[in-house]
């Protein structure tokens, strides 16, 4: 019996020591990674002729006129921030992430995709992580961007100043292609599992075409310190005495 209260008050103090840490996602454009916890492959799902902040799921993807070559659902291209006498023209990329698209569309390239929505897609895998979640996002863009989470706006557009495009660059609002860190965007209804975005890039000053994005997601884990040598000799001495004591009784 004394063994057996040893055992127990053990498990409760190796219970009692469990803290629980900070922990924290990131993800970005370029599906970087942090350990086992990152963002799945962003993918490029297709083109839709109506631009306007409308809800992906609504949109009706074509790859025709576009200079689309791949099927829609394809993996982006990583593409620089310009080429010849254009290098540079866009900001960041930001962190390590990078600038991506459906091809190689960025500035001086002279590809010119049609006007337009191009929407992009990634997932987020937040099940290991527990307690109240929240996040964040930097981005770039051009023209523009709206960025859905699990089917709720989140960063819209603002095209109140100036119209899309009007600038012969990139959208003179925000989100936009200038700057080093983009524009921030919350991340609001997070939930535990998969969580779902969604990049709506509008296209309609005629030129080049890319998203540039870089986040976290922060949460607590839950982590059991690992017992020292004389702990572990103490649990294995009282198993020892628990099975004794047990073997002794059932003789009787």
């Amino acid at each position: 019996m004394k063994n057996l209260l040893k055992l127990s008050a053990l498990a409760a103090a190796l219970i009692a020591s469990a803290t629980y840490a900070s922990a924290q996602i990131t993800f970005n454009s370029g599906a970087g990674s942090s350990g086992s916890m990152s963002n799945g492959n962003l993918e490029f799902l297709g083109y839709n002729s109506s631009s306007g902040t409308i809800y992906p799921g609504s949109l009706t993807y074509t790859v025709s006129g576009t200079g689309v070559t791949s099927p829609a659902t394809s993996t982006t291209v990583a593409i620089g921030t310009g080429m010849g006498s254009q290098v540079g023209a866009w900001g960041g990329p930001i962190g390590t992430s990078t600038w991506v698209s459906f091809d190689n569309s960025q500035p001086g390239s002279g590809i010119v995709p049609a006007d337009g929505d191009y929407v992009y897609e990634t997932t987020i895998n937040t099940s290991g992580l527990s307690g109240a979640l929240s996040g964040s996002l930097n981005i770039l863009a051009d023209d523009t961007v709206s960025v859905f989470l699990n089917g709720t706006i989140v960063g819209d557009e603002d095209e109140t100043a100036t119209p899309v495009g009007a600038d012969g660059h990139c959208s003179a609002g925000l989100p936009s292609c200038a700057g080093s860190t983009g524009t921030l965007v919350t991340l609001t209804g997070l939930v535990s599992g998969v969580n779902t975005l969604y990049f709506v890039v509008e296209q309609t000053g005629l030129d080049a075409e890319g998203v540039d994005f870089s986040g976290s997601i922060n949460g607590t884990v839950s982590t059991v310190p690992t017992p020292e040598p004389s702990t572990l000799l103490m649990l294995g001495t009282g198993l020892i005495g628990s099975a004794g004591a047990l073997f002794r009784r059932m003789r009787k």
